[in-house]
C-alpha cells in the first residue's frame, strides 16, 4: 500500500488526512505551504461607492475574508463555493476550473454592470502565476479590478526535516494542490526522494509541476477538484500493484 503525503496547509492538511483514512488509505499530513494574513481595509467598504462583486479563487480567502451581506460573490466551484457558503456568504456565480475560466464568466455576465469595481483577494503568490494576470486582463476589460495579497505563502520552518523524515516510510505517493506547494516541496529536497504516484489539482499547479519535476517525477496524474480525490488515488494504486 502506499503512503500519501498530503501537502495543504493546515488545517485542511489533516481533515484531507482523515477523510482518506476513512476511507482505508495511508495518509499522512506534510503541509508544504503556510499562510500569513494580512488586512484590506478597503474590503470592508466594498459597494460604497457603487456596483462591486467579490472575486474568490481559492478556499484560503474564503475561510477568512468578511464581506457585507448582500454582495455579489463569484467563486470556483465546488470547494471555495462550499466554504463561503457554509459562513453564511452567498455565491451569486459559481464556475468549475479555475481563475481565467471564473474571469472569463463573470465578464460575460449580463448580471456584472460594466464598470463595476471588482474585488479579487489572493495570495501574494499567485500574484506571481501568469494565469492571474491573464483573469486580471480579461476582467479589466470592462471592468475595475481591484486586487490584493490577503495573505503570504510561505514554507513551514520544519518542511525540510519532515521531508527528509519520509525516506524511510516506505511507497510513497504525493499530492498537491498549490504551485507553491510544488516549489517548496523542491526547495525543501522534496525531489531526492524516491519518485512515486503524484497527483496534481489545478492548472497552474501542472504547469508548475511541469517546470519544475525532474525527469524520474515528471508523469503525474491530473486530478477533477470535482472528482472525489479517493478515486484518483485508488485509480493509481491499482497501477502501482499491477506493476504499470
Amino acid at each position: 500500500m502506499l503512503n500519501w503525503v498530503v501537502t495543504k496547509s493546515q488545517p485542511h492538511a489533516d481533515s484531507v488526512v482523515i477523510q482518506l483514512r476513512r476511507q482505508g488509505f495511508s495518509a499522512r499530513a506534510v503541509p508544504c505551504i503556510e499562510h500569513h494574513w494580512h488586512d484590506w481595509p478597503e474590503l470592508e467598504r466594498i459597494g460604497a461607492t457603487g456596483p462591486a462583486l467579490l472575486f474568490v479563487t481559492s478556499r484560503a480567502a474564503a475561510a477568512r475574508i468578511e464581506v457585507p451581506r448582500g454582495t455579489m460573490v463569484a467563486a470556483i466551484a465546488p470547494t471555495t463555493c462550499q466554504t463561503l457558503e457554509a459562513r453564511g456568504i452567498r455565491v451569486s456565480l459559481a464556475v468549475h476550473g479555475g481563475v481565467r475560466e471564473l474571469a472569463q464568466a463573470v465578464s460575460d455576465s449580463s448580471a456584472v454592470p460594466d464598470g463595476t469595481q471588482v474585488f479579487y483577494p489572493t495570495s501574494d503568490a499567485a500574484l506571481r502565476q501568469p494565469e492571474h494576470h491573464a483573469a486580471v486582463a480579461t476582467l479589466g476589460m470592462r471592468l475595475e479590478v481591484r486586487t490584493r495579497a490577503v495573505y503570504s505563502t510561505i514554507a513551514p520552518a520544519n518542511l525540510a526535516a519532515q521531508i527528509a523524515d519520509l525516506r524511510d516510510r516506505g511507497p510513497l505517493g504525493f499530492t498537491f494542490w498549490s504551485p507553491s506547494a510544488v516549489e517548496n516541496f523542491a526547495r525543501a529536497a522534496g525531489f531526492d526522494l524516491p519518485h512515486g504516484p503524484v497527483v496534481l489539482v489545478g492548472g497552474s499547479t501542472m504547469r508548475s509541476w511541469g517546470e519544475q519535476a525532474p525527469s524520474p517525477w515528471r508523469r503525474a496524474f491530473k486530478h477533477d477538484a470535482e472528482t472525489p480525490l479517493e478515486w484518483s488515488l485508488r485509480f493509481l494504486e491499482r497501477g502501482t500493484q499491477s506493476g504499470s
